[in-house]
């Protein structure tokens, strides 16, 4: 009978290692889907399938609430979208599972900057910056900030950084030409918005804003319109006089005259004949 309480304590080991071993096991086959399904996502949204990249990583975040990554990355989706409240949803999610991590809050600065929060995405940005002095990707997304706040020379302060960095990022030439633009120096806009348009070819907004650009350049560097110089406008000449004293009016009048004295000849003949009758 001693025997029994230790099979029995055996057994509840064995049987709490196999319930352990089973809870493993479940969060190891949760994990790997997880895995697949933010995998998946990722190829999407590099694919612009957007709706189909929300949807795999809404799957892995169902096997895998507490994984911080998998709500930036679909909240960054979410942004691409323009799904902006959705994203903010999805960023502050990632802040509470992961309060360390910069790349968070970077983000949760860009989509604030989206809803022209202004205040809440620099104090975003500047505690991202804290964390990871220098992020080429917040910096830029900074700059943005004091652009919307037409602290120009901030912005350029902070986009010459990150271009420092990384001199190839499209987004971050076309913001430092926009802010160039603000500042009407379109000759250091020109080349950002250049390289910005040979890196990406399918920016057609980049592409309106170089050939708007280029006008500008063009009128402020065309030579000075000379003033119009008024002329007086000539008066119409007027159409010559008839001249009177010519042969022919000479000759008409003179017939004129003949045939009024034989006609005065004749009337005299007659009333002198009246005259004797």
């Amino acid at each position: 009978m001693a025997r029994i309480p230790t099979l029995t304590l055996t057994a509840a080991a064995l049987l709490c290692f196999a319930q352990s071993g089973m809870a493993q096991a479940s969060k190891k086959k949760a994990a790997n889907a997880s895995v697949e399904h933010a995998n998946k996502g990722v190829q999407l949204a590099q694919a612009n399938a957007y709706d189909e990249a929300i949807k795999e990583f809404t799957l892995a975040i169902e096997a895998d609430p507490k994984d911080a990554r998998l709500y930036r990355d679909r909240g960054m989706v979410l942004l691409t979208t323009k799904k902006f409240q959705e994203a903010m949803a999805d960023f502050t999610k990632a802040i509470e599972l992961a309060p360390t991590d910069f790349a968070n809050y970077s983000a949760r600065g860009a989509v604030l900057n989206e809803l022209n929060q202004i205040e809440p995405a620099m104090a975003d940005l500047n505690k991202a910056l804290e964390m990871k002095p220098n992020d080429p990707q917040t910096l830029e997304r900074r700059g943005l900030s004091y652009y919307k706040q037409k602290n120009y020379p901030a912005a350029l302060a902070d986009l010459d950084n990150a271009l420092t960095q990384n001199p190839n990022s499209n987004l971050g030439l076309s913001r430092r030409a926009d802010t160039y633009a603000a500042m009407s120096q379109w000759a250091k806009a020109l080349p950002d918005l250049e390289l910005a348009v040979k890196l990406r070819p399918d920016d057609f907004s980049a592409q309106d804003r170089l050939m708007n650009v280029r006008s500008r350049l063009a009128a402020a560097n065309a030579p000075p319109r000379q003033p119009a110089v008024a002329t007086a406008t000539p008066l119409p000449t007027p159409p010559p006089k008839p001249k009177l004293l010519t042969r022919t009016n000479i000759f008409i009048a003179l017939g004129g005259l003949v045939v009024l004295g034989i006609i005065g000849v004749v009337v005299g003949k007659a009333m002198a004949t009246r005259s004797v009758d």
